[in-house]
C-alpha cells in the first residue's frame, strides 16, 4: 500500500497544531494555569510552518532552490526527497534575492531562534517577549501566505488555508491583548 503525505498538508497541518495548541492553553491561562508544554508545541509547529511556507515558495520559484547546496541539485534526488534542504534564514535570503519577495519575517525568525534553542539547548526568555513574539509571527505568516502563497493553490486548497489565515489573525489579535 502507497502511503504518501503530499507537501501542503505538511504546511496546512502545522499551521493547524498551532491553533489546535492556542485553544488549550488561552482557556488553562484564563483559569490561572500556565501551560509550558502548549508554548513549547506553539513554539515548535510555528517554526515549522515558517520552514515549510519558505520551502515551498522557493520551490515555486524553481525546485533547485530548496536545496541546502544549489551544486548539488539533482532533479532525481529533488523527486525523492533525498537531499539537506535549505535552512530557514538563507531560504529567507534566497526569497529576498532571487525570488524579490519584499517581505520581512523579524518575529518569525525569533520563533525559529526559539525553535533551535528548544531543541538544541534551553530556552531562556521572557513569557511577555515568546507571546508577543507569537502574536507577530501569526500575523507575519497569514500575510506571507495571503501575498506569495495562496494564490498558486489548488482552489480546494486556498479554502483551507484561507480559514487558517483567518484563525492566526484572529489567534493574533486575542495575543497581543492578552495579560499574565
Amino acid at each position: 500500500m502507497k502511503y504518501e503525505l503530499f507537501f501542503l498538508n505538511n504546511i496546512h497541518d502545522s499551521m493547524e497544531m498551532v491553533n489546535a495548541e492556542l485553544d488549550p492553553f488561552l482557556d488553562l491561562s484564563r483559569q490561572g494555569v500556565f501551560d509550558e508544554l502548549c508554548v513549547k508545541h506553539i513554539i515548535l509547529n510555528l517554526a515549522n510552518c515558517l520552514e515549510l511556507l519558505v520551502k515551498y515558495r522557493l520551490e515555486q520559484e524553481h525546485w533547485t532552490l530548496i536545496f541546502s547546496d544549489l551544486n548539488k541539485a539533482k532533479y532525481s534526488d529533488y523527486l525523492e526527497g533525498e537531499f539537506i534542504s535549505v535552512d530557514v534564514k538563507s531560504g529567507i535570503s534566497r526569497l529576498k534575492n532571487i525570488c524579490e519577495v519584499k517581505y520581512v519575517f523579524t518575529s518569525s525568525i525569533h520563533i525559529y531562534q526559539y525553535r533551535n534553542r528548544l531543541m538544541h539547548y534551553t530556552l531562556i526568555s521572557t513569557f511577555e517577549q515568546i507571546i508577543e513574539d507569537v502574536a507577530n509571527a501569526m500575523k507575519e505568516i497569514a500575510e506571507f501566505v495571503e501575498k506569495e502563497v495562496i494564490e498558486d493553490l489548488p482552489k480546494e486548497a486556498q479554502k483551507d488555508f484561507q480559514s487558517s489565515i483567518a484563525d492566526y489573525r484572529k489567534y493574533a489579535v486575542i495575543l497581543k491583548e492578552f495579560k499574565i
